[in-house]
């Protein structure tokens, strides 16, 4: 598959270089990059049952740091097998919650979590011999580059979202170069037409919020 690159060169049809031109391949790389989280939060935004699609599970005998939207938090009870669902606390019951006399105990066979400073705990706090956090969250590929040609935790059905975005920051960097002569107006007039359309394709492509589901009536309901 092409780089991004060369997609977003063939979409906008700019020439995009380490240095002098505009935009640059490390500016296409933060175009990249801005895109992809604007891309994931307006489709779970607007479908909340795609968050799995953008998400990963991963686990630790401490703490996790928050990446996105949290799906789940679990913890390990003695064994990888028996993962214990967790409600979440304010950090601020932290301590309260591992008291065994106090109402907001939680015990191993209901943990919960709170987040404090960006990560994720878990209380009973995470620990050695399989008592692992367990988190599945949204995740953002902050890494991605011009030179890639595919996103991690992010389904390929979306990724052409992506390179209109990119595309589209491409061009607006590419117009804010031009000045106000005659000749850079009609410029600048071509690549206000090409940013509308590229406009039109992604707020197409974004899914629709799903409509709600009738409730079915009670019988005897008038």
């Amino acid at each position: 598959m092409a780089t991004f690159q060369a997609q977003v060169q063939g979409m906008t049809g700019l020439t995009i270089s380490s240095s002098g031109t505009v935009p640059t391949e490390a500016h296409l790389s933060e175009f990249l990059q801005v895109a992809v989280t604007e891309v994931v939060d307006a489709i779970i935004n607007a479908r909340p049952t795609e968050v799995a699609k953008f998400s990963q599970t991963s686990n630790s005998t401490s703490s996790i740091a928050q990446t996105g939207r949290i799906v789940s938090v679990m913890r390990e009870h003695d064994s990888t097998s028996i993962l214990r669902p967790c409600d979440k606390i304010p950090a601020s019951s932290r301590y309260v919650a591992t008291e065994s006399d106090s109402l907001h105990y939680r015990s191993k066979y209901n943990p919960a979590f709170y987040i404090l400073d960006g990560n994720i705990h878990a209380v009973p706090a995470a620990a050695g011999g399989d008592n692992d956090i367990v988190v599945t969250q949204v995740t953002y590929d902050t890494g991605v580059a011009y030179s890639d040609s595919s996103v991690d935790y992010f389904p390929q059905q979306y990724e052409h979202l992506i390179i209109l975005n990119a595309s589209i920051k491409c061009l607006d960097a590419k117009m804010a170069t031009y000045t106000h002569t005659d000749e850079d107006s009609e410029l600048t007039q071509a690549l206000a037409g090409s940013i509308a359309s590229l406009k039109a394709q992604y707020n197409m492509g974004i899914p629709k919020p799903s409509a709600p589901q009738p409730q079915p009536q009670r019988q005897g309901a008038r």
